[in-house]
């Protein structure tokens, strides 16, 4: 289905007429990457989906929930502007596949705020923008001049719609009187439901889910056992209660002696069950909150595996539930070469794509004077950077590898990433963990650009 001019128009048309004054609730990404506005209207919910990056690009509405899961950048922009919102009304601009959604709120003095959801629906260059008095708030997709010298998208700056372009109306006909977005929303299902696209979603919400259920479960235990860990530090006033009373024995009466001797007797036995639990909550601890540091790493791993990589992750998260593991045959059918980049000094930087490859690079691949990079306390891919003549190698080199560990790291949107880098052989695995989760010792710091190339 051609989603041409004459359909956004009639799209945008449908939506003012059955959804003006629909309040929104929140902003989040499905599980197959579109991005939904959860709307409330005539007592039900109700998703307003983009799928700007789709072949064609589609606007649909859906019946359902948003799903729990970590949200990215201009998704977290997009749920703090336009929460507590209702859509006041939508154009579409003549001629074009351009969607502008306007969204306001107006306070107890009458005064009122707009933001537009401007939805750029071209087929390989959509994109869906947040504008506020015809300035970018957040992009999807972000470009500099550098990247498209006609046309710059960033924060901050004035927005520009893209140029006209002379269409073809050609494709499949949607009959006067029928609903467009629900033709949109029929060509989309048929696309996603037949292809591996959703299958693989499905399996990547499934893989969130327990990830986020494992959490939720290690943040309940870790409050107990900070509950736990607080009565044992105050359990010295246990014993100073219990010193005060014999201290103070011999000015009670004969007849009440016993009873405090009694509650003496219980004060410091209870003083002495909290210090003999003390090293364990404090070694539970220190496992509960290692192993939330993993799920923070396998949920990032999740979020950007490929579509092949995905079992891998699987395999991680079943080591992390205790599950046994997949067996070695299996993983040796998977093996493939590294993602490698060449240096113009003839070095060679290797690249984890899962957990999985992380392990075999850092472990079986590197040797113990290569130097190993990594993000710095924030979820990455192990980065390797090998010499075949074994020296040392330039500094540029040194500092390309340390881009491409800020890029390939949950912090590539940053504009400086600080990056640890070390030996090889000063870099272990963590004992019962899943694979690619490491400990590491002497260690240099760079703090860089994240770049790709």
């Amino acid at each position: 289905m051609r989603t041409d001019a004459s359909l956004i128009r009639r799209a945008a048309q449908e939506l003012q007429a059955r959804y003006r004054g629909a309040k929104v609730r929140d902003v989040g990404v499905l599980a197959d990457g579109r991005i939904a506005v959860q709307m409330w209207t005539r007592g039900s919910s109700t998703l307003l989906c983009f799928d700007v990056f789709g072949s064609p690009p589609l606007v649909t509405i859906e019946d359902g929930e948003l799903p729990i899961a970590t949200e990215p950048g201009f998704v977290r922009a997009l749920g703090a502007a336009l929460r507590g919102t209702s859509l006041i009304d939508v154009q579409s601009r003549t001629g074009d596949r351009l969607l502008r959604v306007r969204f306001g709120t107006r306070s107890r003095f009458g005064v009122g705020d707009e933001l537009f959801l401007v939805a750029e629906l071209v087929p390989r260059f959509g994109n869906l923008l947040l504008v506020k008095r015809d300035a970018v708030v957040a992009a999807l997709k972000e470009f500099s001049p550098a990247d498209n010298p006609s046309r710059a998208i960033a924060s901050g700056q004035p927005y520009v719609p893209p140029p006209l372009v002379e269409r073809s109306h050609s494709g499949d006909p949607v009959p006067e009187g029928a609903s467009v977005l629900d033709a949109f929303k029929a060509a989309r299902d048929q696309r996603a439901g037949t292809g591996e696209r959703a299958r693989t979603a499905a399996r990547r919400a499934q893989l969130l889910k327990r990830v986020n259920a494992r959490e939720r479960k290690l943040r309940d235990e870790q409050s107990k056992l900070f509950q736990k860990r607080a009565r044992a530090v105050e359990r010295e006033a246990l014993r100073d209660e219990g010193e005060a009373i014999f201290a103070t024995l011999h000015e009670l009466p004969e007849s009440e002696r016993d009873e405090a001797k009694e509650r003496a007797a219980t004060l410091f036995a209870r003083y002495k069950k909290l210090a003999a639990s003390l090293p364990h909550v404090e070694t539970r601890l220190a496992h509960v909150e290692r192993t939330l540091r993993a799920i923070e790493e396998l949920r990032w791993e999740a979020e950007r595996a490929e579509d092949r990589d995905l079992e891998d992750v699987e395999r991680a998260v079943e080591t992390l539930e205790g599950r046994p593991a997949e067996r070695q045959s299996q993983r040796k059918s998977r093996k493939r070469a590294p993602l490698e980049v060449r240096t113009p000094h003839g070095s060679r930087i290797l690249i984890g794509r899962s957990p999985v490859e992380n392990a075999e690079l850092t472990f079986h691949v590197a040797r113990p004077n290569d130097l190993w990079f990594h993000a710095q306390n924030i979820p990455g891919a192990h980065v390797i950077l090998q010499r075949d003549d074994r020296t040392a190698p330039p500094v540029d080199d040194v500092e390309r590898a340390a881009s491409l560990a800020a890029f390939y790291s949950k912090a590539k949107s940053s504009a400086k990433v600080a990056i640890d880098y070390t030996e090889r052989k000063h870099v272990r695995a963590q004992r019962d963990a899943p694979p690619g989760l490491v400990w590491y010792t002497n260690p240099r710091t760079l703090v860089v650009e994240p770049a790709e190339v």
